[in-house]
């Protein structure tokens, strides 16, 4: 068994705890931000937006607690610490996302959703290849990868507007 530096940066390790830990940030952080972008929208199209931002984000805080539960169940509490995830969240993700986004909420749940594909991939790969991958993980993360596919669809056709 491998020996994992709990003592480095979620950022800085491969492990299977760390990748879980970043996914999980990543997965608070995109709530937070389309969470932001629920109140945000504007214009014409606002009661639509306002109401997809609100399933969108919604959707979150059930994997969110999942995943969480998950890491929990198999690492101790001590796995999901507050200040690492809001760190992450505050220095690494959400600046990227609004620096693309040009102001625009919905641009900004577009990139998100677009980066959670990216992610979800690589969290899988990456278990996967290092065996971490359980069944019950397996099926989680293509599940979430599923419901933000969906996701893509709605926003990418809001976008063409």
């Amino acid at each position: 068994k491998r020996h994992i530096d709990k003592q480095a940066s979620i950022c800085d390790r491969t492990d299977n705890l760390a990748l879980l830990q970043m996914l999980l940030a990543v997965l608070r952080g995109a709530h937070f931000a389309h969470w932001t972008s629920h109140w945000q929208v504007k214009g014409e199209n606002f009661y639509g937006d306002h109401e997809m931002m609100d399933n969108i984000y919604n959707t979150l805080i059930e994997e969110i607690d999942t995943l969480a539960e998950k890491i929990v169940g198999t690492y101790g509490g001590e796995a999901v610490n507050a200040v690492e995830q809001a760190q992450i969240m505050a220095n690494h993700l959400l600046p990227l996302a609004e620096a693309h986004s040009m102001n625009n909420p919905i641009r900004r749940a577009l990139l998100i959703e677009e980066g959670l594909q990216v992610i979800f991939r690589n969290t899988y790969d990456m278990l996967k290849e290092q065996g971490g991958l359980t069944l019950g993980m397996d099926d989680f993360i293509m599940s979430m990868a599923n419901t933000h596919e969906t996701n893509l669809y709605l926003l990418r056709r809001r976008c063409e507007d």
